[in-house]
This record gives C-alpha cells, sequence and structure tokens, in this order.
C-alpha cells in the first residue's frame, strides 16, 4: 500500500482512522474515539430510534432499499469494524430475531419472506460482522440459507422462477457477504457456481432480474443498495477462488483505472449520509479508497 495514501487516509476522521487501523494495518486501536465521533453517535441514536432505526422494523416504516435506514446505518458501522456491545445496539439488533421462524429464515415487514435472501441477509450479515458470527440464530440462518441454494449455482428469491441453474446476482451477493466472514466457507466449492453466476454476469452483461452491469452498476458509491461493482468485489475478495478468476482480476482492474493518485471519488451519491466523504464527488473520498485498499489486502494475502 502506497505509504502517501495510508498517510491520508489516517487523517480522516477518528473512525476511519479506526477502521484503517483495525482493518488495514492490523492493530488493535482504541475504539473511544471512533465511538465518541459526532456523525457515529448520530448512526447509533438513529439506529435506537422508533423511525428509522431496528426497532422500526416492526413497524414496517423500514425498506432494504432505504439509506440513512437501519439496513444501511448497520450496515456502515459493521464495514468500519464496530460491533454490537461497543455500539451498545445488542437489545436492538436482538429484537431482529423476533422475526426469525422455527426453521432458520426471517419474515419481516414491509415485505421480506422468507426466500428473500438478498434481504434478511443484509441485516443477518452486518450481525454476525458485529460480533455475532457464533450466535446459534445466526447459524440456524446459514443452514436454512444453504438449504435452499440451487445445486450448481446460487439463490434465487423468485422460487427458481428463471428455470434450472438461474440465480439471482442480488442474492447471490448478499449470501456470500455474510458466507465469506467464515473460513469454512470461503473455501467451499459448493459455493463456486454462485461465484462463477456472479463474475459470468460482469462478462456478459446481460439483464438479470433486473440487475444490469451498466453505468450505474460500474460507478463507485456507497452504500451500493441496490446491486455495484464495488461491493460485489467486496463479498467476492472474501473468496480465495473468485480472486483466481480472470474475470474478478478485469472487475478490479476496471476499478483501479479510476484511481487519480491512489485515491478513488464517490461517483454517484444518495445526499443521505452528508457527514460522511462518500456523499459527495468533487474531493476524493477516504472511505470509498479504504474500502478498494481492503479488497487489495485481500487480493495480495490471497
Amino acid at each position: 500500500m502506497d505509504k502517501k495514501v495510508l498517510d491520508w487516509l489516517l487523517e480522516g476522521p477518528a473512525w476511519l482512522k479506526y477502521a484503517v487501523e483495525l482493518q488495514l494495518l492490523d492493530k488493535q486501536p482504541d475504539i473511544n474515539p471512533a465511538l465518541e465521533d459526532k456523525s457515529i453517535q448520530k448512526i447509533i441514536t438513529r439506529l435506537k430510534g422508533q423511525t428509522a432505526g431496528l426497532p422500526a422494523i416492526k413497524s414496517g416504516q423500514v425498506h432494504y432499499t432505504a439509506t440513512g435506514k437501519a439496513y444501511w446505518d448497520l450496515f456502515l458501522l459493521a464495514d468500519i469494524g464496530l460491533t454490537l456491545k461497543n455500539t451498545g445496539l445488542e437489545t436492538e439488533a436482538d429484537d431482529i430475531f423476533r422475526f426469525q421462524a422455527p426453521d432458520g429464515t426471517f419474515t419481516m415487514p414491509p415485505n421480506v419472506r422468507d426466500i428473500y435472501w438478498c434481504m434478511s441477509a443484509i441485516l443477518i450479515s452486518s450481525i454476525a460482522k458485529m460480533g455475532y458470527r457464533d450466535d446459534p440464530r445466526v447459524i440456524k440462518y446459514i443452514r436454512a440459507a444453504l438449504s435452499d441454494q440451487i445445486p450448481g449455482s446460487g439463490w434465487d428469491c423468485d422460487a427458481y422462477g428463471y428455470g434450472p441453474g438461474y440465480s439471482c446476482p442480488m442474492d447471490d451477493m448478499n449470501v456470500l457477504m455474510l458466507l465469506g466472514q467464515y473460513k469454512d466457507y470461503r473455501e467451499n466449492p459448493k459455493l463456486n457456481g454462485a461465484i462463477n453466476h456472479i463474475l459470468g454476469h460482469w462478462e456478459s452483461g446481460d439483464s438479470i432480474y433486473g440487475f444490469g452491469v451498466g453505468t450505474r452498476f460500474r460507478s463507485l458509491q456507497y452504500p451500493a443498495v441496490k446491486y455495484g461493482i464495488l461491493r460485489v468485489l467486496d463479498a467476492l475478495s472474501l473468496f480465495p477462488y473468485a480472486m483466481e478468476q480472470p474475470a474478478f482480476k478485469n472487475m478490479l482492474n476496471f476499478v483501479h483505472a479510476k484511481a487519480k493518485d491512489g485515491q478513488y471519488f464517490a461517483e454517484m451519491t444518495d445526499m443521505v449520509y452528508t457527514d460522511f466523504d462518500f456523499s459527495q464527488t468533487k474531493e476524493p473520498s477516504r472511505w470509498i479508497t479504504f474500502l478498494v485498499e481492503r479488497i487489495d489486502k485481500r487480493v495480495e494475502e490471497g
């Protein structure tokens, strides 16, 4: 990693410095400055609230595509490397499991059905990343997802409506985002079909389930709520098999070509996270740059 870029990242806000030291430099930094950051405190407060937070999910007011609300607020904190315990969100996270059925699946308002793996996996992957990887309820969810995997492929939220062998790229990406947190799954060849499906989607350029790989997909943005190149690379970079594939390398090279002096710009924003540099496009974004560097680190480490 370029020292000049690293120094620039470390000059960022306390929460970003924490993420860099923890995830890029493999240190155990003091978490308190990150938790005391006003922007992070605002996110935590919102996650505890009845309007846009985790408790609001039961009311049907929180949709999985809505930024600035529970799904993506929690996703951001998890990406930084914060835990449910140190953010004081354990009670709110536990409340999510009220929507879990005995078979491990989730049905949540307003429209998350048990087979909608793309939606539930967003929350569960964040919860797992924030200290709940070994929670038996998370493990039960994973087993349910694996039992619903299409042989030789991934997951299909449309009850296999496209025919044998098809899967939804959003389902695949989000489930892999969860499974990639576990060493046993990172090296499990049974997931290669889902990985190949996503990489084949990039190569073919086809539209699948309405998800394409055009301008919006190729733009660097955070969070990539719908389906975007940065989050696809982030999820796939958890799997050694994926990183060996020419299509993965091609996709990563496409992103690398966007760098200016090692820095990356957000190319699309929705102006919700105005406290964070990925909500603007005029100046380079330390957070977007951090995310690319995190992918690069995984590739280098194999």
